[in-house]
């Protein structure tokens, strides 16, 4: 087992009043860590507290949903500034739309749904603000479609058709579909300048992440550790990217970890802890993420919240507007700043 090394700062405010009430004031407790690579983040001591919580000027798009298997999935706008919580889908003809992500320019999102007339997953485009419905981009693709994500230039997306890394421009004409060694490839992310797909795929039930050269037709192995589930990775830079992964082969509590596509191992982030789950992140910037978790304080299910990366400070979205987190389960965030 590695060593681990924790250091914490405990700072109080002592505030006397003059009636002879003395009240103690917790400003901020931070603990950090150095851990061996590759092994199980150890005991986190996480942190909740409204006191010098970000500030943010974008958006947040976000699904909540009663259950996995209930198909009442809801697409919420929320925007920082105007303080204000929107149900996108509300008069929307898609089914248990969820997944959705902006693209680089902040007017449109794509995300996956059920179309009535087919009863199949499909990728749809909303332009922000738009009174009409959103457009079906793969309604001509007799297929299971899901797991949207733009490219970084706008022009095109990548999404999982019927297990298969897909490529369309964002009027649904097929641009390329990629063939990898696994029967199934998930969650589609592009990095290092659209050059590379990020994704997940599964080998005896056991789900590791890969990255697929698009000019090489390379697949590299980039995180594939015994008995451990990983998923979900997101682009953070051009070169590194954050995902999910279990606590341990025994702990199948979800936890954040940095991934990179050179050597260097991944990275825990500090605020896992090994009785929670903590999942879709998304990078708000170099110091803050978007996350969904399980932990205590949540109004049930998962609940959203922000976190810093170096510190494992962590805020629960309901600071900012108390609709956000409800007691459905809020999952699926992405930002556009």
């Amino acid at each position: 087992m590695a060593l681990l090394k924790y250091y914490c700062t405990i700072l109080l405010r002592i505030i006397i009043f003059s009636a002879g009430f003395l009240v103690a004031d917790l400003i901020i407790v931070s603990c950090g860590k150095s851990e061996t690579a590759n092994e199980a983040p150890g005991l986190q001591i996480p942190v909740d507290t409204t006191i010098n919580k970000p500030a943010l000027t974008g958006k947040l798009v976000y699904h909540s949903y009663s259950c996995y298997n209930c198909n009442d999935s809801k697409l919420i706008l929320y925007d920082f500034v105007t303080n204000t919580n929107i149900e996108l889908s509300a008069h929307w003809k898609i089914q248990n739309p969820m997944n959705a992500h902006f693209s680089p320019d902040g007017n449109k999102i794509v995300f996956m749904g059920i179309d009535p007339n087919s009863n199949r997953w499909h990728i749809f485009l909303w332009h922000i603000g738009d009174t009409a419905q959103p457009v079906n981009l793969t309604s001509a693709f007799n297929s299971r479609n899901e797991d949207p994500k733009f490219s970084s230039d706008g022009l095109s997306i990548i999404f999982k058709c019927s297990g298969r890394l897909t490529r369309i421009d964002t009027l649904g004409n097929l641009i390329a579909q990629y063939t990898v060694s696994q029967k199934e490839a998930s969650m589609p992310y592009f990095i290092n300048h659209d050059q590379n797909i990020l994704y997940a795929a599964e080998k005896d039930d056991i789900s590791s992440l890969y990255s697929y050269n698009i000019q090489t037709t390379n697949i590299n192995t980039i995180f594939d550790t015994n008995g451990i589930y990983a998923y979900y990775p997101i682009t953070i830079t051009d070169s590194s990217f954050i995902f999910t992964r279990w606590y341990s082969a025994t702990n199948h509590h979800d936890q954040l970890y940095i991934g990179y596509l050179n050597s260097r191992s991944p990275v825990a982030l500090p605020f896992n802890e090994a009785t929670g789950d903590y999942s879709d992140a998304y990078p708000v910037n170099s110091k803050y993420i978007l996350l969904s978790s399980t932990r205590s304080d949540t109004k049930g299910g998962y609940d959203l919240y922000i976190a810093d990366i170096t510190t494992g400070i962590i805020w629960s979205l309901s600071n900012y507007n108390s609709s956000i987190n409800t007691n459905r389960n809020e999952l699926g965030s992405a930002y556009h700043e």
